[in-house]
């Protein structure tokens, strides 16, 4: 493996760990011998990540060494900054003069891709770490205590928390330090829900591609192939009784099939996991998420959410309506049985029409 490849492909620890290189050595840097040249880091403190605070720890322990190499022959300082100019500015205004720093071998394109790889996992840490706080605030506070603790939205709170129940595929974006990104984790999420193999795949090409490759634009790429294409069938409209049996998850060992005239439950879990995705975790106003919907797919759901709809219109006992569908896994309070259950809420209510806005509008609430 070239070093280019270890450097990106081994994450953080590579990074910040010995190589062997027999020109890569620790030493106490004067802070006044290191040229800090264009990073890729702009932003350095907010609220929660103060530089004095910071400059503070410093001072007690430094826990990490900060990255250099060779400055070009004829410059007027001996190094150049790699990672860690964050630690540098802060240790300024604390009024420290030296800083633990590794000298490390590396190239132009090396040295890029390794501030790229520590951007990644310092933005990551520090999310978990913010979302490790949150979970044990939750066990002792309400939601709406945390939120004016942390200073958060509903829909933060739901994407801190996303990060600590990530699938294998998702979590290795966050540990192999390839995104930082939430939209494109929580879109990893729903790609390796609907095809496992495809999550491995998309994952694999990111961390091979290296620091230089869009990740939003590869996830989105890989999202629209596991997208099952709309058949083109018979225009006549589903029963009530035909979709809810779809929902129905099969038992084990049986394959999932579904009456010819109404969409599957596969399908339809698709498209309502990204509906889901975008309006409550990425903020996204209903309206503009339907929008953007083919009218394949927005005729699919319409007949699925439909029949929770006339099923609540119908019901003559609801609360045990409401259990039935619960138990069957068919209403839940997130994801695609939250359209369900919002749905068949709406038809409970004799004075409301079927609207995919107000079902959708729901869900964000």
């Amino acid at each position: 493996m070239s070093k280019t490849n270890a450097l990106f492909g081994g994450g953080i620890d590579s990074l910040f760990g010995a190589s062997g290189n027999p020109n890569e050595y620790d030493i106490m840097a004067n802070l006044d011998d290191i040229e800090i040249g264009n990073q890729v880091r702009e932003e350095f403190e907010d609220e929660n990540n103060k530089l004095a605070d910071l400059g503070r720890s410093l001072r007690e322990n430094q826990l990490q060494p900060i990255i250099l190499r060779a400055n070009r022959p004829g410059s007027e300082k001996p190094y150049l900054l790699v990672a860690g100019e964050r630690r540098c500015r802060a240790a300024r205004i604390e009024g420290l003069t030296q800083l633990w720093a590794r000298v490390k071998d590396l190239t132009d394109e090396q040295a890029e891709k390794a501030q790229v790889v520590e951007n990644i996992h310092r933005k990551n840490l520090t999310q978990i770490e913010e979302a490790k706080k949150i979970e044990h605030d939750l066990e002792t506070m309400s939601m709406d205590e945390v939120m004016a603790k942390y200073h958060i939205s509903r829909t933060r709170l739901s994407k801190m928390m996303g990060l600590l129940d990530l699938p294998e595929q998702a979590r290795r974006l966050v540990t192999e330090d390839l995104s930082a990104d939430v939209e494109s984790i929580n879109a990893v999420k729903v790609i390796e829900k609907i095809d496992p193999a495809k999550a491995k795949v998309l994952v694999d090409d990111i961390k091979s591609g290296g620091a230089k490759v869009n990740v939003r634009d590869m996830v989105k790429a890989a999202k629209d192939e596991v997208k099952p294409p709309k058949k083109k069938e018979d225009k006549k409209p589903a029963t009530q009784v035909d979709v809810l049996a779809s929902a129905k998850k099969p038992t084990s060992g049986d394959e999932e099939q579904s009456p010819p005239n109404h969409p599957s439950r596969e399908s339809v879990s698709l498209v309502l996991s990204l509906a889901y995705s975008a309006i409550f975790l990425q903020n996204k106003s209903p309206k503009s998420v339907l929008d953007d919907m083919s009218q394949d797919d927005r005729e699919m759901i319409d007949v699925w959410l439909r029949a929770f709809y006339d099923k609540g219109v119908q019901s003559k006992d609801a609360g045990r309506d409401m259990l039935v569908c619960l138990r069957g896994d068919l209403f839940a309070a997130d994801g695609v049985g939250a359209f369900a259950l919002a749905s068949f809420a709406y038809g409970l209510d004799r004075d409301s029409k079927f609207s995919l806005l107000n079902i959708f509008g729901s869900v964000k609430a």
